[in-house]
């Protein structure tokens, strides 16, 4: 981050009321892997010692290109949005993850991927892991608005790539900003500074309120004032809602700014399950704010069950209208063949099959189906093309699997 040296007063998060956890909020922010993460941040953003993400540093373009190539590993799209800054050419990386019901609006997670001449391990290569470890989760759900995961480059010689981002995406109908600079060496407090405008405050205030509930202890702190040291900044200063979240008291951090901030330095340097309980809290306040939901999870209570398998039904072969869209993972406009088979992946782990559908009521349902071509494949399982007993086995086999 650039550096910000006036004192500012942290004011610890209190709620009148405890908010508490939803039901697909819990289910997807538990699918933080802290080994994911560490492999990102330690593998593929070079943060040992001798290596750069700087100027002119020999891993720095290294880094951008595994970032974009992870991105398109979740299934993304992938972009290389380039900007100039002294007469050379560099490159945001954006991922972009469609939205369902507000498919025009735009919520950015970002974090910027360079740093000063340095391994940059804190700086800013946690922040940067992080969105991508988001970026692998929340990829594999419904999202309702449309998300875009962001690697800016440049901050560190004044947020260049953000304000080229925000200058490049003015039609994006962008509603928010959650950014990510410096989030995993603690320096006693076991917590997080949250800074941004008072303008923001219900981002801040949500985000801290999402780590009081899915932090696993994690502290929080909120600052409010004109602090233009990060990337939020970018977004504040021409009126979208934003906040960056910052390990508590980062000036603490000695290493910060210099060679020594590298993965490498002690193995106690980097607290990588402050970052999970970080990166939970993130993860818990999208899912319950943009929202996101779990595909095929019709009725949003965290599990696909016996009513969804239902609503799937009366869904099938119909137009995606509103009330179909959680059964639209390939987002064709019609709930169909190609939708079932992640539908049928999601329902038969479900926990919610006890009571499991008994060879009876399975039958029952293939009778309720059409036996058209065109809805064949929702309970032809071992896929024959026949809906028979076989299907009926094999849906009951699957189900009652170890």
């Amino acid at each position: 981050m650039l550096k910000y040296s006036s004192i500012i007063v942290g004011i610890l998060a209190f709620f009148a009321a405890s908010a508490h956890a939803s039901p697909p909020g819990v289910v997807i922010s538990q699918q933080v892997d802290v080994n994911n993460y560490k492999h990102y941040h330690q593998d593929l953003l070079y943060t040992y010692t001798g290596q750069s993400r700087g100027l002119a540093g020999a891993q720095h373009d290294l880094a951008r290109d595994n970032i974009k190539n992870e991105f398109m590993s979740f299934g993304l799209s992938v972009a290389l949005e380039p900007f100039v800054y002294v007469a050379t050419t560099y490159h945001n990386v954006v991922a972009t993850q469609p939205g369902t019901d507000n498919p025009t609006q735009t919520v950015v997670i970002g974090a910027h991927f360079d740093s000063v001449n340095c391994p940059g391990s804190d700086d800013n290569a946690t922040g940067t892991a992080m969105v991508m470890e988001l970026a692998r989760i929340l990829s594999q759900h419904r999202s309702s608005k449309r998300l875009r995961f962001v690697a800016f480059d440049r901050e560190e010689q004044g947020r260049r790539g953000s304000i080229a981002y925000v200058a490049a995406h003015g039609a994006d109908n962008t509603v928010m900003a959650v950014t990510a600079d410096m989030v995993g060496h603690d320096s006693g407090a076991y917590g997080m500074d949250l800074y941004s405008k008072a303008t923001s405050s219900a981002v801040t205030n949500g985000v801290a309120s999402a780590i009081t509930t899915y932090g696993n202890g994690l502290a929080s702190f909120t600052n409010f004032g004109n602090f233009s040291f990060s990337d939020h900044w970018s977004f504040e200063n021409v009126g979208i809602p934003a906040v960056v979240i910052i390990e508590r008291c980062y000036t603490c951090n000695t290493n910060y700014h210099t060679v020594n901030d590298k993965t490498d330095f002690s193995p106690t340097y980097i607290n990588y399950n402050m970052i999970a309980d970080l990166t939970r809290s993130v993860a818990g306040y999208l899912v319950d704010t943009v929202p996101l939901s779990l595909w095929g999870d019709k009725d949003n209570d965290g599990d696909v069950d016996d009513t969804d398998f239902t609503e799937f039904r009366n869904c099938f072969g119909n137009p995606a209208a509103p009330s179909c869209y959680a059964f639209d993972k390939n987002m064709s406009g019609t709930i169909d063949c190609t939708d079932w088979p992640a539908f049928k992946a999601a329902h038969l782990t479900s926990q919610g099959r006890i009571p499991l559908l008994t060879p009876d009521d399975f039958a029952n349902v293939i009778l309720q189906i059409d036996t058209t071509p065109s809805k064949v494949c929702v309970c032809d399982l071992n896929t024959d093309t026949i809906l028979d007993g076989l299907d009926v086995q094999a849906y009951v086999a699957a189900a009652t699997a170890p």
